[in-house]
C-alpha cells in the first residue's frame, strides 16, 4: 500500500483559547476537508516549520515509543481498556472549567485512541480526484492538533487500539499499522464490523481479541498470527478481556430468544463457563455491544421486544453475572423505549445512562447493583444524555442536552462523581464518547474532533 502522507497545510484546523458559541454555527459542508484547496484557518501553530522540525513526518522518536509501558498508553482503546469499563482511575481531566484548545475537521467516525502525546483516529475525507468521501487513518499532535501523518486504510474501520508497537484497526479486516507513518505491518482477513459506539477490539498485553459473526479469535500483536480461534455460534458480541478470561455474548434461536454469556481462557480459548440468561418476555431479543467487566461482575446490555410486541417498544435491561462462575445473575436496571447506552464501571460503582419510553433521561451512579448514589433525571432538569459516560480521576464526562434554564443547550458536562454535582459544561453537541488524557477531554461533534481543557491552558 502506498502511504498518503499529507502535511498540515492540506487541512483546516481551528485553534482557540476562548469559549465561542460560533462553534454551533459551523455547517456540515464547512466541516468537510477539501484536500485540493489546502486551506488553513487558525494560528501559526500550523506553520510549516512546526512540521519540518519533526523527523519521519512528525513521528515520535523510536526510543520513546519502544520504551512505553502499559500504564503509559494513556487511552489505548475504546472505553479505555479491554474490559470496556470507560473508567480510568488516574487520568487527569479538566475540572474548574471547559474550554476549546483545538479542533480538527475530518468527519471523524471512531473514538480516538491516545498514546505518548499522539492522537490516532479515523474518518472520512473528500478525495479531490473523485469528489467522493473516502476513509482515512491519521495521527495528530495532542498539543495543538496538527497533522503528523495520514494514510488510506484501504478498508472500513469500526474501532482502534494502540500499544507501544502498533495501531490496530478492526472493521472490514483486522490490520496493524506503524505508529511512525501509518504503513501496514500486517493484515488478518477477519471482518469484525460492529456499531461504532461499542467497539470491535479487545487488547491485552501482546494479544488482540476480536469476533466475527460466529467465531472469536486470539491473535499475536507482533505478527497478526492467529493463536487460537473458537466457533461459538451466530451473532457474537465483541469480546471483553479481564485477567485470565475473555468474555463474549451469543444470541441464537428464533427471534434471538437464546442469549448466552461465555467465559473462555484467554491463553487457550477453552470455555470456562457459559450461562444462559433468562428467556426474554418478547421477541427480537439481542445483546448490545461487548460485555463490561468490573467490580467482580460481567455487565451486559440486553434488549427484547419491538413495535409488534405488547408494549409497542423495545425494553432495555442491564444485567450482571459473577465473573468467576457466571452465576448470580442480577437485573441492574430496566428501561422501556429508547435505549441504554454503554456504562462506566469501576471502584465498586457503576454509572448508567438511559432514555425510557416517557423520554425521561437519567444519568445515575450506584453500587454494583445500581442502588444508592445519585441520579440526574430528565423530568426535573430536562437532561437528555447523548453519549456513554467516562470517569477519570473522580470526574464523570458525558454529552447531554439540557433545558434546565429554559434554553436548550447541547453540551459536554463534567460531573463530580461523589455528589453528582455538575462542575463545568461546554456548549457543543457531543456525538462521540469522551476520551480523557493529560488534562484534556477529547470529543467528537458532528465529525469534528475537539480537544477541551481548562480555561487558560497553555498550548
Amino acid at each position: 500500500m502506498d502511504n498518503l502522507l499529507i502535511s498540515s497545510d492540506d487541512y483546516r484546523i481551528h485553534v482557540s483559547n476562548t469559549l465561542s458559541h460560533d462553534l454551533l454555527n459551523i455547517t456540515p459542508t464547512r466541516r468537510k476537508f477539501l484536500l485540493a484547496a489546502g486551506a488553513i484557518t487558525g494560528s501559526s501553530l500550523l506553520a510549516s516549520t512546526a512540521t519540518a522540525a519533526r523527523s519521519d513526518h512528525g513521528a515520535r522518536p523510536a526510543s520513546q515509543k519502544d520504551s512505553l509501558t502499559a500504564s503509559e498508553i494513556e487511552w489505548p482503546q475504546q472505553r479505555y481498556n479491554g474490559a470496556h469499563t470507560g473508567y480510568h482511575p488516574t487520568a487527569d481531566g479538566p475540572r474548574s472549567g471547559l474550554e476549546e484548545r483545538w479542533r480538527f475537521e475530518s468527519n471523524t467516525i471512531t473514538d480516538p485512541v491516545i498514546s505518548n502525546g499522539v492522537v490516532y483516529a479515523s474518518g472520512q475525507v473528500l478525495d479531490p480526484e473523485t469528489d467522493e468521501s473516502r476513509a482515512g487513518l491519521y495521527a495528530l499532535d495532542a498539543t495543538d492538533g496538527s497533522l503528523l501523518w495520514m494514510v488510506d486504510p484501504e478498508t472500513e474501520i469500526d474501532a482502534l487500539a494502540v500499544d507501544d508497537r502498533h495501531i490496530y484497526a478492526s472493521g472490514g479486516s483486522l490490520r496493524a499499522y506503524s505508529r511512525s507513518d501509518g504503513s501496514v505491518r500486517w493484515t488478518a482477513p477477519i471482518s469484525s464490523a460492529t456499531p461504532l459506539t461499542t467497539g470491535g477490539l479487545a487488547l491485552a498485553g501482546r494479544r488482540l481479541y476480536v469476533t466475527d459473526h460466529e467465531t472469536i479469535y486470539s491473535l499475536n500483536t507482533a505478527s497478526g498470527t492467529v493463536i487460537w480461534e473458537r466457533t461459538l455460534g451466530s451473532r457474537l458480541t465483541p469480546p471483553a478481556i479481564h485477567g485470565k478470561c475473555v468474555y463474549v455474548g451469543r444470541v441464537t434461536g428464533d427471534g434471538g430468544l437464546d442469549r448466552t454469556v461465555l467465559a473462555l481462557g484467554a491463553r487457550t480459548g477453552r470455555i470456562q463457563w457459559q450461562q444462559k440468561l433468562v428467556p426474554p418476555f418478547a421477541s427480537e431479543a439481542n445483546i448490545d455491544g461487548p460485555p463490561v467487566v468490573a467490580n467482580g461482575r460481567v455487565y451486559l446490555r440486553v434488549t427484547a421486544g419491538g413495535d409488534e410486541d405488547i408494549l409497542g417498544a423495545p425494553v432495555y435491561s442491564l444485567v450482571s453475572l459473577d465473573k468467576t462462575t457466571g452465576g448470580d445473575v442480577r437485573t441492574v436496571r430496566t428501561n422501556a423505549g429508547f435505549g441504554l447506552l454503554p456504562i462506566a464501571a469501576g471502584d465498586g460503582h457503576i454509572y448508567t445512562t438511559a432514555v425510557d419510553y416517557d423520554m425521561v433521561s437519567v444519568l445515575a451512579a450506584g453500587n454494583v447493583d445500581g442502588a444508592g448514589g445519585w441520579s440526574i433525571y430528565g423530568d426535573t432538569m430536562d437532561f437528555g444524555v447523548s453519549t456513554a459516560p467516562v470517569v477519570a480521576n473522580d470526574v464523570l464526562y458525558v454529552g447531554a442536552t439540557s433545558d434546565a434554564f429554559g434554553v436548550e443547550t447541547d453540551a459536554l458536562y463534567a460531573i463530580e462523581v461523589s455528589t453528582g454535582t455538575i462542575i463545568a459544561m461546554f456548549d457543543l453537541p457531543i456525538t462521540g464518547n469522551p476520551v480523557v488524557v493529560d488534562g484534556s477531554v477529547y470529543v467528537i461533534s458532528d465529525g469534528t474532533l475537539y480537544a477541551i481543557a481548562e480555561p487558560g491552558t497553555e498550548e
